[in-house]
């Protein structure tokens, strides 16, 4: 089974410089693949994430100069960002527990889905099922700390994200992205 690569969610309130930082740290620790961007910082911050090798995705606006948007599939219209984006750009949404959303996310063009396995409780995992089911990535979407990644991994999830804690510096960043790696090794 391939290790799950990183998927990293810059929060909302985090400045331009914050974001980069923490997200070097990150990359120069872990195998980090992408990175979600607030529309404020997104302008100041593409090309330098871009140069780490990092996917960037606009939070929710398909007009951005990035590679590709991640939206909430149970509300955003997944088929026109399709449509307005073309297919050489990045497509996610994020689809919560909602099998129904994920897979309508899917038949319009998602390229990942990014389910939410701590809203969903029942005998199957959500993440597990999906990764069962379908061949499009699946990001595990609620940030995972170490003491989780015993029942995560074993669903299969192709990206996981980080702690939120990973942000509030690069120090922290690498703490927390090293053993996220080491574990996953």
């Amino acid at each position: 089974m391939a290790k799950p690569r990183l998927f990293l969610v810059a929060p909302l309130d985090l400045s331009a410089e914050q974001i980069l930082a923490c997200a070097t740290a990150a990359c120069a620790t872990g195998d980090v693949a992408s990175i979600v961007v607030p529309l404020a910082a997104l302008n100041a911050v593409t090309a330098k994430l871009q140069s780490l090798g990092l996917a960037v995705l606009a939070n929710g606006v398909t007009e951005a100069k990035c590679d590709g948007v991640h939206l909430n599939g149970l509300v955003d219209d997944v088929a026109l960002a399709r449509r307005t984006l073309g297919k050489d750009m990045i497509v996610g949404a994020f689809c919560a527990a909602s099998r129904h959303a994920a897979m309508q996310a899917a038949e319009d063009g998602a390229d990942y889905i990014a389910l939410s396995q701590n809203t969903y409780t029942p005998s199957e995992p959500i993440i597990g099922w999906w990764a069962d089911l379908f061949e499009i990535p699946c990001v595990a979407f609620d940030p995972v700390e170490l003491d989780e990644l015993d029942i995560l991994l074993p669903q299969k999830p192709d990206f996981i994200r980080p702690a939120d804690a990973m942000w509030t510096s690069p120090r922290e960043a690498q703490h927390i992205v090293s053993g996220l790696m080491q574990r996953m090794a």
